[in-house]
C-alpha cells in the first residue's frame, strides 16, 4: 500500500516535470541528497524545486518491523542557499501482534554554502534543521518534542569519477515532555563512483552517539546506487546492515527524485538567462 502511494505520487510529479522540462532545462544534473544518511554540499540550482520521495522498510527484530514514506522538497533560493521541508510520511510500526500507524514528524531546514572552489562547486556547507513533533507520542511514533540539529558538510572528488562526502552533525534531541533534551553527535562518510553517465553506486558508514536519552552508540553501513534518467529524474535503492548490537539488523529502501521546474518565475536564475538571451537576440547586428 505504501509503495503504491509512492508510485502514484511519482507519476503525478513526473507529469508536472515533463511539462516544465519542455519549457526549460536545468543547468546541472540532478543531485539528490537521498537515499543515504550523508548529505552532499550541492545546493539546488536557483529557482528550481527538487522533490525526493522514498520508501523504507526496517527489520528491527523477530516480528518487529517498520515502514516509512519520507518526502523532501528542496528549493534553490540563491546560489548559496536552498530551503527545504521534509516529512517522515506515513509511518507503520509492528511489534508482534500489535501495529500502529500515523503521520511522522516534519523537518524544516536550509542548506548554506560557506565555501566554494574556483569552479563554483561547493566545498563546505552547513545544514541547520528543526524536527517538528507532528508524530504521535502516544502511539510511540515520536517523542512529542522538537529536535534541533546542525550538520557540517564537505566532500571532494577522487580521480576522474569517484567522490567522497563527509558529515559531522550535532543536535539537541527531544526525549519527551518529562525528559530533558540530550546531545547527539553524528559522523558519516559516503563514497561513490560514477561508473557510467547514469549509474552512481555508493557505500556509506555512519555513527550516532545515541538515539535515546539513556541509549548507546549506533553504527551501521549501507550500500546502494543512484540511476539518473536524464537531467531531471533519478531512481535510487539500497540496503542497510546494522553493525552495533542495538542498530536495526536490516533495512531496505528505494525512491525517486524529480526536478519539477522553475518556480520563482522572473526571479530565478533560468529566467534571468532567458531574458539575457532575448536581449542578445534583439541587438542589431553590424
Amino acid at each position: 500500500m505504501i509503495f503504491r502511494a509512492i508510485v502514484l505520487c511519482a507519476s503525478v510529479l513526473a507529469g508536472v516535470a515533463t511539462a516544465a522540462g519542455a519549457q526549460e532545462q536545468p543547468r546541472e544534473q540532478i543531485e539528490p541528497d537521498r537515499p543515504d544518511v550523508t548529505n552532499g554540499t550541492h545546493i539546488v540550482d536557483t529557482g528550481l524545486l527538487q522533490v525526493e520521495i522514498g520508501g523504507l522498510y526496517m527489520h528491527a527484530g523477530a516480528r518487529q518491523h517498520a515502514l516509512g514514506t519520507p518526502v523532501t522538497a528542496r528549493v534553490g533560493l540563491f546560489e548559496w542557499l536552498e530551503a527545504r521541508v521534509g516529512t517522515d510520511g506515513l509511518l507503520t510500526q509492528t511489534d508482534g501482534s500489535s501495529s500502529v500507524s500515523g503521520i511522522g514528524n516534519i523537518q524544516l531546514g536550509a542548506k548554506l554554502r560557506l565555501w566554494a572552489d574556483p569552479g563554483g562547486v561547493p566545498v563546505l556547507s552547513i545544514l541547520p534543521a528543526v524536527n517538528v513533533p507532528t508524530a504521535s507520542a502516544a502511539k510511540g511514533l515520536g517523542s512529542g518534542t522538537a529536535d534541533y540539529t546542525l550538520a557540517l558538510l564537505t566532500g571532494t572528488d577522487i580521480g576522474r569519477h569517484a567522490h567522497v562526502d563527509v558529515n559531522y552533525g550535532i543536535g539537541r534531541i527531544g526525549a519527551g515532555d518529562s525528559e530533558p533534551r540530550f546531545v547527539q553527535h553524528l559522523v558519516s562518510v559516503s563514497a561513490s563512483d560514477a561508473i557510467s553517465d547514469n549509474w552512481n553506486p555508493y557505500v556509506e558508514a555512519f555513527w550516532f552517539s545515541r538515539q535515546e536519552v539513556d541509549g548507546v552508540a549506533v553504527t551501521a553501513v549501507d550500500a546502494g546506487a543512484i540511476y539518473e534518467l536524464g537531467a531531471r529524474y533519478a531512481l535510487d535503492g539500497g540496503v542497510q546492515i546494522g553493525v552495533s548490537r542495538n542498530a536495526p539488523p536490516f533495512a531496505a529502501f528505494g525512491g525517486i527524485s524529480i526536478i519539477v521546474g522553475d518556480i520563482l518565475g522572473g526571479h530565478g536564475v533560468h529566467a534571468r538567462q532567458r531574458q539575457a538571451q532575448k536581449r542578445a537576440a534583439a541587438r542589431p547586428r553590424r
